[in-house]
């Protein structure tokens, strides 16, 4: 039953972000406040995939119950398990998350910047200003649909870890290959890691802090190129 459960949960959450995939073609609204198409098409895929993110955390609290509620706060303090250090030694992610996730702030943000290089920038104030509250949106999303929601029912069903690592993983990795920069194989790559990164964090702090706060920084450095692309 168990198996079935854990089955039953993944295909309902894959579904639910293929979801995502559709608002993304066909959004619920057609706001134009912008002379940009691309700023325009960003705010609309925002507010119709929240409904989307709002259906994964329903069905995750079905399936999970009380454990994801627990997994709802800021915490940011726990021990970071073996990562790049040698094994049998621990870091602290009050500290090491922030070395690590700027790091990966750097690199996502210099692979979306020569990804679209060849087009060129046309850098604009206001398309500046709508990043934040757009890499918010996104981040809050994504990890609803893709880390919240496998963490949570692992966790509550399976004895291990590896329930919530694997498909907080593969899944974003997957689903980021027909995304939007970075994205192809590389993308692809890069995000499972990321998900992995991201769903370890919440496993061992017991929060959401870092997968939120790093997610929204690698949007704001991805956002801030995509959205003033000439």
């Amino acid at each position: 039953m168990k198996a079935v459960k854990l089955a039953s949960f993944a295909i309902l959450i894959l579904l639910i972000a293929g979801l995502l995939s559709v608002v993304s073609n066909s959004p619920l609204f057609s706001f134009e406040p912008f002379e940009s198409a691309t700023v325009n098409a960003h705010i609309n895929y925002q507010l119709s995939a929240l409904p989307v993110a709002a259906l994964a955390a329903v069905v995750t609290y079905l399936f999970a119950g009380k454990t994801m509620l627990r997994y709802l706060n800021l915490n940011r303090n726990g021990v970071m398990r073996p990562f790049f250090r040698k094994r049998g030694e621990n870091g602290m992610w009050e500290t090491d998350g922030w070395a690590i996730g700027l790091i990966m702030v750097a690199i996502i943000g210099a692979v979306t910047f020569f990804q679209m290089l060849p087009g060129g920038f046309a850098f604009h104030w206001t398309h500046l200003l709508l990043v934040i509250p757009l890499a918010a949106s996104n981040a809050i999303v994504e990890e609803t649909i893709y880390r919240l929601s496998f963490v949570s029912v692992g966790s509550s069903a399976t004895q291990t870890a590896w329930y919530g690592i694997i498909l907080g993983s593969v899944v974003f990795g997957v689903m980021h290959y027909w995304g939007a920069m970075p994205n192809g194989l590389t993308g692809a790559i890069m995000s499972a890691f990321l998900g992995y990164f991201l769903a370890k964090s919440i496993q061992e702090t017991k929060g959401v802090f870092w997968a939120f706060t790093i997610h929204f920084l690698l949007d704001v450095a991805i956002l801030i190129f995509l959205l003033n692309g000439a």
